[in-house]
C-alpha cells in the first residue's frame, strides 16, 4: 500500500509501470469497482480521508473512477498534487477542493497500443484547502 500523497501516487505509478497489459486491465478493472473499494486496498486513507471519500458524490467518483481506469490500460501518467500540510484558513473553515484535469487526446486518437499514452498525455488530481 501507497501514502495518499503526490510521492505515494508517484511510487503507485512506478509500480504499474512494471505491469503487463494484461495485469494493468485487470487492475483498471479493480479501479472500476468503485474508488470507495480501490483506493483503500492501494492506499493508507486515514479516517478523515475515509469519511471526505464517503462524502463525495458518487457520480463524480464514477467519472474519476472511469478516467483513472482508462488512463492505467493505456498507461497515461496519473498525478496527485496536493498539499503535504493544510493552510490554516481551511483548518478553521474546513474547506477543500478537488479538481481533475486531463489531455489524453494522443491515446484516443491512437491507431495502435505503440501510440498509446504518448508524452504529453496525463490525468491529474490537485486537492487544495
Amino acid at each position: 500500500m501507497y501514502a495518499f500523497s503526490s510521492n505515494g501516487v508517484l511510487q503507485w505509478q512506478l509500480w504499474l509501470d512494471g505491469m503487463t497489459p494484461v495485469q494493468l486491465d485487470k487492475e483498471a478493472t479493480l479501479v472500476e469497482q468503485g474508488l470507495q473499494v480501490y483506493l483503500p486496498k492501494r492506499f493508507h486513507l486515514d479516517a478523515e480521508q475515509v469519511a471526505q471519500l464517503d462524502s463525495l458524490d458518487p457520480a463524480l467518483l464514477n467519472v474519476w473512477a472511469t478516467q483513472i481506469a482508462f488512463a492505467i490500460r493505456m498507461e497515461i501518467p496519473i498525478t496527485l498534487v496536493k498539499p503535504e500540510q493544510r493552510a490554516a484558513t481551511a483548518l478553521r473553515d474546513g474547506t477543500k477542493f478537488i479538481e481533475s484535469e486531463s489531455r489524453v487526446a494522443s491515446a484516443i486518437l491512437a491507431v495502435d497500443e505503440q501510440e498509446a499514452g504518448e508524452e504529453g498525455d496525463y490525468l491529474r488530481f490537485t486537492i487544495s484547502y
